[in-house]
């Protein structure tokens, strides 16, 4: 995240990590894809949390923040993150 409190993408929205990883538009390719794998996993709908490992199961933490990691190095994100 940045200092500003506004989405660089999208002025009108949250500069947060639950923003850009579910809801920005700009990365909603990346997106489709991350929620798309993680379907694999876990079958309900993957909120912030599950992106960012909440499971109790260590393999499935493991592959959650492998998907996560992926997308946000495929549209060059993590730096602002």
């Amino acid at each position: 995240m940045t200092d500003c409190p506004h989405c660089p993408w999208c002025p009108t929205q949250p500069d947060t990590p639950e923003y850009l990883l579910l809801y920005c538009p700009r990365h909603h390719s990346h997106c489709v894809a991350l929620l798309h794998s993680l379907s694999a996993l876990q079958p309900q709908r993957s909120t912030l949390t599950d992106l960012l490992g909440s499971s109790t199961n260590p393999n499935l933490v493991f592959k959650s923040l492998n998907l996560t990691k992926t997308f946000l190095q495929k549209p060059n994100q993590l730096h602002h993150i």
